[in-house]
């Protein structure tokens, strides 16, 4: 029998089957989590439901923004093209320190049918939103318009020392930020889930560590749920590898949007342990 969820906690099992999170992700997997001052930084926009893989590539102009930001400010990425089954960013950073790569792309719009959006609902791993929202009877009994958006960070380094930012909001919809410093944390490592800006409480979604960036698959994983602060804690357990955790939230669209529903999808990495 399957354990039920502890608001605020993870515990990580063995990843031999199906993520709960079927769909295909979207992760910012770097060449290098440390890069030399005056460096070049590769990152490849990976989409896939299989951590840290990718099958498919999001094309250069479905990205609505990407950005650099260390605190010394924001710089915008604009050397961006395709890498075989990939989206490829390259970017020569002015300033060190502790980074976040930002990436979000644009939204998709998709016709769908109330049965087609039930099942898409319960196969994207969001049982719980598809209980609440039959609860409140707003479920969609005509066809709709289903949005969906994705939104990638991930924490690198560059050259030596500078202020750590792994805190800060780069302010995507759906987002997370580590409230310790995933550079320094071999335990337990804080994690806080926002939407719009808030923190999201009662949320589900996922965490996985792969050995390296070019494993084939995570070899561990487990589910999470934020706690009444929006909160959960990863236990890194003193494992070496490139962690993800990843979310997806489904909501009503606002009035006059052109959608009826909305569905954000946001990732985090980091690298522990190198």
């Amino acid at each position: 029998m399957k354990k039920p969820l502890v608001p605020g906690s993870v515990t990580l099992g063995l990843l031999l089957v199906a993520s709960p999170l079927l769909s295909h992700d979207f992760w910012l997997v770097p060449n290098a989590f440390h890069i030399a001052a005056g460096g070049e930084l590769t990152v490849e926009g990976r989409t896939s439901s299989e951590f840290p893989t990718s099958l498919s590539a999001v094309t250069v102009d479905r990205v609505e923004s990407a950005r650099l930001i260390t605190a010394a400010g924001e710089e915008a990425i604009t050397d961006l093209g395709v890498s075989d089954v990939s989206l490829r960013l390259r970017h020569r950073p002015k300033n060190d320190g502790q980074a976040i790569v930002a990436v979000r792309v644009r939204p998709r719009s998709i016709p769908e049918s109330p049965e087609s959006f039930r099942e898409y609902v319960r196969l994207e791993g969001a049982p719980d939103a598809l209980a609440r929202y039959e609860a409140q009877g707003i479920l969609p009994t005509d066809s709709i318009t289903r949005r969906y958006a994705k939104y990638a960070k991930v924490l690198v380094h560059i050259g030596r020392g500078g202020e750590p930012v792994h805190a800060r909001a780069v302010g995507h919809p759906l987002e997370f930020v580590t409230l310790g410093d995933p550079a320094t944390t071999t335990g337990a490592l804080r994690v806080r889930m926002l939407f719009q800006g808030r923190p999201l409480p009662h949320a589900r979604g996922h965490v996985s560590v792969a050995e390296s960036a070019s494993s084939e698959r995570a070899f561990h994983g487990a589910e999470f749920e934020t706690d009444a602060s929006g909160e959960f804690t990863v236990d890194l357990g003193g494992r070496h590898g490139v962690w993800n955790v990843r979310a997806l939230y489904i909501v009503p669209a606002p009035a006059g949007s052109g959608a009826d529903w909305d569905v954000h999808w946001a990732t985090l990495v980091w690298n522990a342990g190198h």
